[in-house]
């Protein structure tokens, strides 16, 4: 059976990581039986999360994996898109890949109070034998490594209210394509539907205050949106939240 490896679940969300909860959500999806390993750093493939093995060596990077997995299992979710339609869904999911996913990163780990949610969430990873001091250290160290990619990337370098305007603007592209639609394409879940479920759930239903939090919430299908997806694919999670 395929092993998922990726940060354990918290704040019930599929994954405080938006590539992790993605490719959850895309095997959901595609109906791929798995279990969930333990991560390591030290054997991810290309030093990043998620990652699986299956029949295999391991296999990292959310959006390749997906290719093989494909090819693999004999399944495509986008079967029924037309060209246009699987353009259009592309576009979209390397919008929240490339832009938003560094907006949510800028306000978790930027302000004091956020990094405050962050450092206890990820206090919880960490086995209890790791001791306090070395606890801390490891965390700040994971903030001055993400600091330092925004920086590269460029939305470090923008203030956080720049940041919110350009993450608003890409919220905003998702609510309006939308529209009522039940999925993002129409009546059937697809690929893009695993990227825009990760990225609302991940603002919509993490306890970080932001501005984003707040336009999403102001957006009724946006909000109705993540609790379809959730209901029919994180059961688990729907009836917690409940």
């Amino acid at each position: 059976m395929l092993t998922l490896f990726q940060l354990p679940r918290a704040w019930g969300i599929p994954n405080l990581s938006p590539p992790c909860a993605k490719l959850e959500t895309w095997l959901r999806i595609a109906k791929i039986p798995y279990e969930v390993g333990l991560f390591d750093t030290e054997h991810a493939p290309k030093g990043k999360f998620p990652y699986i093995q299956d029949d295999g060596p391991l296999a990292g990077d959310a959006t390749l994996l997906l290719d093989g997995l494909q090819a693999r299992y004999g399944v495509d979710p986008d079967a029924q898109l037309a060209p246009a339609e699987r353009a259009v869904g592309l576009a979209f999911r390397r919008m929240l890949k490339e832009d938003f996913y560094w907006a949510i990163v800028s306000f978790r780990w930027r302000p004091e109070a956020n990094f405050a949610l962050m450092r206890a969430a990820f206090d919880g990873f960490l086995p209890p034998v790791v001791p306090a001091a070395m606890r801390a250290q490891i965390i700040d160290g994971a903030r001055a490594n993400l600091l330092a990619q925004l920086q590269h990337q460029g939305m470090g370098r923008h203030t956080l209210d720049e940041v919110a305007r350009l993450g608003i603007a890409d919220l905003t592209a998702v609510a309006d394509y939308l529209s009522d639609k039940q999925y993002f394409h129409g009546a059937q879940p697809t690929t893009t539907d695993a990227t825009v479920y990760a990225a609302l759930s991940n603002v919509i239903d993490a306890p970080v205050p932001s501005p984003l939090r707040d336009f999403a919430l102001s957006r009724a299908n946006l909000v109705a949106y993540t609790r379809r997806m959730e209901a029919q694919f994180w059961p688990e999670l729907a009836a917690a939240r409940s």
